[in-house]
């Protein structure tokens, strides 16, 4: 029983990183010593696991998908996505300057402390921390990808952040503001709009279908790459969070603002490391006491 309390701390923990557009659920899942058994269950949702279930071998189907981890994870990962949406989107309405500066501050630490976690790195890996941040400053250079608001964006949202959401360092919340659909769904989340988070979970659930094995594929192969990469992308896509924007949306600097609320940014950013890296320091404390 214990142990199920344990994996729920951490579902919640991911849902958490999850529900803001900074670290990525996969990083708690990877500083917490539960990332491989993830991956491993991920992978276990296939064809042949679904031929299972609907042929009612349903003790096959839970083995398949490691179900006694799976399901206390989901119901921690949901936990926080319904406890935690509406201040969100409460705070983002209210004190936008804040809490962008609290993501901003997210993100720089969250690509500080996955470097620092990449196993046995070399000098040449560095290197491609520089297409990343090429890839992240274009991608965070556009207005928003012109997703239309309709149910099939709301799908194909759900294929490409619950991809984000799975890799260690890039936030599938970032996916979501890049895309457009941020509000969107942290509003359906927290007015409880279940016809869109029915079809964003069926797009998640498409996405690890079509994704999972290729995404193991990648880590299995190129894991220090990949996360050099993903590292340089968040940091290139900082100009998507830059906290202050004039009314048109551009970037300013703080001092073209008319309310910069600076010294307050600076607090907020200064909390967002103190969080990354005490999540950081606690997760490796369980991981240290489970082994």
């Amino acid at each position: 029983m214990l142990d199920k309390i344990l994996i729920i701390a951490k579902g919640v923990a991911m849902g958490a990183a999850d529900v803001v557009p900074g670290v990525s659920g996969g990083t708690i899942a990877l500083l917490t010593g539960i990332y491989p058994r993830l991956i491993n269950a991920i992978t276990g949702l296939n064809t042949d696991s679904i031929k299972q279930l609907f042929q009612a071998k349903f003790k096959s189907f839970w083995q398949s998908i490691d179900g006694n981890f799976i399901l206390p994870l989901i119901i921690g990962i949901a936990s926080a996505f319904l406890l935690l949406a509406h201040p969100i989107k409460h705070a983002i309405e209210n004190y936008p300057i804040l809490m962008w500066s609290f993501f901003f501050g997210l993100i720089i630490a969250s690509a500080a402390l996955i470097i620092k976690h990449i196993p046995d790195k070399k000098p040449i890996q560095y290197l491609w921390l520089i297409p990343g941040i090429l890839f992240g400053l274009w991608v965070g250079s556009l207005t928003t990808i012109p997703f239309p608001s309709n149910n099939i964006a709301v799908l194909m949202a759900g294929m490409l952040a619950i991809c984000a959401m799975i890799l260690p360092g890039i936030s599938g919340s970032f996916i979501l503001v890049i895309l457009g659909m941020y509000e969107t769904l942290i509003t359906a989340v927290a007015e409880r709009q279940w016809s869109t988070l029915l079809i964003f979970v069926c797009g998640a659930i498409l996405g690890l279908l079509v994704f999972s094995r290729i995404i193991k594929w990648v880590l299995n192969r190129f894991y220090n790459i990949t996360l050099f990469f993903l590292s340089g992308l968040m940091l290139g896509s900082l100009v998507k969070v830059w906290p202050w924007k004039s009314s048109e949306l551009i970037n300013i600097m703080p001092s073209d603002h008319f309310e910069p609320e600076t010294i307050k940014a600076i607090l907020f950013m200064s909390l967002a490391f103190v969080v990354v890296f005490l999540v950081d320091f606690l997760g490796r404390k369980i991981k240290s006491n489970s082994n």
